[in-house]
This record gives structure tokens, sequence and C-alpha cells, in this order.
């Protein structure tokens, strides 16, 4: 099987600059949206090319379609290309929206259009192959400018030791936000199953921005690194692999005793030193006694922006959905800093402890 995971990143990259904009935009547009925020040329060639082709076969399964695309240096099989293959594999999961957006622009359909109006019928089609006036940039080794966040996750979890068997699943998917001229903004979502988790899947999102997508999806990764990957690895995955990356406590609670695994502690956009958010986290623990938590692992984090001493943002999530109590707790609390702008994030993992 071909390596098409590393394009995924690049695949939401690729959909999100052929859906700019109220109107479709001409090829000429998208290509400039791509290598001007780094993808590398032979990267936004594949994606100006390969996703019309594969949101075609999505929205007209019923077609014979050629595996092959003929170029005048001679033939390029789709199935052997990361890109196509990536393409294919996320336009099963496109809503009917962006399908109709991006197959449309297509050559393919196009011919199948033609073919249909001529009489013919979807079943009966089969294609021949489309035909390129030029060769295809050869492919380069790399992410082409646009890193994987889920190949750099499960990088991260093989450097601590942390094996992905079949009881252990990870992901991180890519968002993109819509920005000013010369930036780009990444969300990423970085997901774990694990058996031990109070809920299938544990979510943590992170967000970075700059002027290319690497620099966006670095920064997420980054941020993920600092605040969440070691409590993950360390409380969950692999406990003992990172211990000089977390903070443990004992943390009492009426259905029975729990480890706290904490991350470091994440401060963004203050000029100077931030106070611990040690003390609203302690509130916020003490009213977690009053709610019902079961003998698994729970995940608990902060994020709260201040303005002047003012709440910009409040989010308290608990097993990755918002808990209510918690927010209340935030917004009855002191600021950290009364002027100025800062944020703050933290995430832990409970564990449970058996005492017996």
């Amino acid at each position: 099987m071909i390596e098409s995971r590393r394009f995924d990143a690049a695949v939401e990259v690729g959909i999100a600059a052929f859906c700019a904009g109220e109107k479709p935009p001409e090829d000429e547009d998208v290509w400039e949206r791509l290598t001007e925020a780094g993808v590398e040329p032979w990267l936004a060639e594949r994606l100006l090319i390969f996703l019309p082709m594969a949101y075609t076969r999505r929205l007209l399964s019923d077609v014979t379609y050629p595996d092959e695309l003929v170029t005048p240096g001679g033939r390029v099989e789709l199935s052997a290309e990361p890109v196509f293959v990536a393409a294919l594999d996320r336009a099963q999961r496109a809503g009917r929206d962006e399908v109709e957006r991006i197959a449309m622009r297509s050559a393919e359909f196009n011919a199948i259009n033609n073919a249909l109006y001529d009489g013919a019928e979807l079943s009966d089609l089969m294609l021949g192959e489309t035909t390129l006036d030029e060769d295809l940039e050869p492919a380069e080794d790399g992410d082409g400018g646009v890193p994987s966040p889920r190949a750099v996750f499960e990088g991260f979890l093989h450097a601590h030791g942390v094996p992905l068997d079949g009881g252990t699943k990870v992901d991180a998917a890519i968002v993109v936000h819509p920005a000013p001229a010369g930036v780009v903004i990444a969300q990423i979502d970085f997901a774990v199953s694990h058996p031990a988790l109070a809920e299938p899947w544990l979510v943590e999102s992170f967000a970075g921005h700059g002027p290319t997508w690497r620099d966006a999806i670095s920064e997420g990764v980054n941020q993920f690194r600092i605040g969440a990957l070691h409590p993950i690895v360390d409380g969950l995955l692999r406990p003992g692999a990172a211990p000089d990356h977390v903070e443990r406590e004992r943390y009492d609670h009426p259905s029975g005793a729990f480890e706290l695994v904490l991350g470091s502690q994440i401060n963004r956009f203050a000029k100077g030193p931030v106070p611990s958010a040690g003390p609203l986290l302690d509130r916020l623990l003490e009213a977690l006694r009053a709610e019902p938590l079961t003998r698994k692992v729970h995940g608990l984090r902060l994020f709260v922006e201040y303005h002047d001493g003012r709440v910009q943002t409040n989010e308290v999530l608990l097993d990755s959905e918002q808990w209510p109590g918690g927010e209340a707790v935030v917004a009855d609390s002191q600021a950290l800093l009364a002027h100025g702008w800062v944020a703050v994030r933290i995430f832990g993992l409970l564990v449970p402890v058996d005492d017996a």
C-alpha cells in the first residue's frame, strides 16, 4: 500500500483553496492560494488536478474510470500517486456542497455530462484517459510544505515507545479557518481512543497561524506537544514514559481516588510573567466533586482568556465536552492579570487509583 496518509493535511488545504469565496475560483487563483502559502509547486499541481478527479469519482460513482493519466512523457498510474489516493479517500467523507463545488470543474465531469446529454446511461459509461498538456512535476521527498499532524503525532508516540495496537487509536485532523491575506490559520484536532478512557475518544484542539501552512501547523503541533502530549502519554498510553514533563498529585473524589496528571501551563499574549493558574485549577477540582465520575480516565481542560481583567473566552472541558459547572467557577474567579491580554491553557488526566 502506498503512503498516502502523509498528505491528509495537504488535501484539506487543497479543498479549502477550491472552496474559498462565494463563486468557484479559477485554477490560477487556486494555484496562487496554495503556492503563496508555502505549498510546493509539485504538490500544488497534484492537488489542482487530482482533487477534481477524486471528487468526480465520488459524485458519479456508477461510471467506470481509468486508472491512468496520459502525459507527453508517458502514462501516470493514479493508484500509485499518494496525493490522488489521499484525495479519493477524503472525497468519500465530503458533504454534497463540497463535492459539487470541486467535482464540477473536472474534465472528466464535463465529459460525463456531455455523454449524458447525448443520451448515455451512467452505468454504461467507460471514460477514456485524461490527457495533460504537460508532464507532472516530479514528486519530491517530504510533505510538500504541508506537514501531516497525524504523522507528527504518531512520531511523538513512537519516540516515547507507545505501541499503536488494536486497543489504541490516534488521529490528528486539520480544520482550515478563514484568515486575512498573507496569513493562514489551522486548527488541529488531536484525538485518542483507548479502552481506559471514560469516553470513546478524547479530543484536544490547538490552533496555529502564520504566513505558510508549515508555520501554522508547526505552531499548533508545538502547543499540543507542550500542553497535552505528555499527560496523554504518561497518564494513559505508557505510564512512566514522560515523568519529567508532567506533574502528578492525588485527587480525592466521592467516587474514589484519582491521580491528576498535569501538563505544562501554556501562556499566550502576555508581555510579562503570568501567575500560575493553580489556584483556579484547585477551585475547578473542588467543584468537580459534585459531578459523577466513573472509574475510568477522564480528561480535564481549562482555557481562559482575559483582557484588562475581563473574561473574553471561558472554556472548560470535561471528557472533551463543555462543563458548565467549571465555566461558572472561572466566571466567578479573579483574573490572572489585571491589565492587557493574557490567555492560559491547562490540560490534565484524572487516572483512577486503586487503594486496595
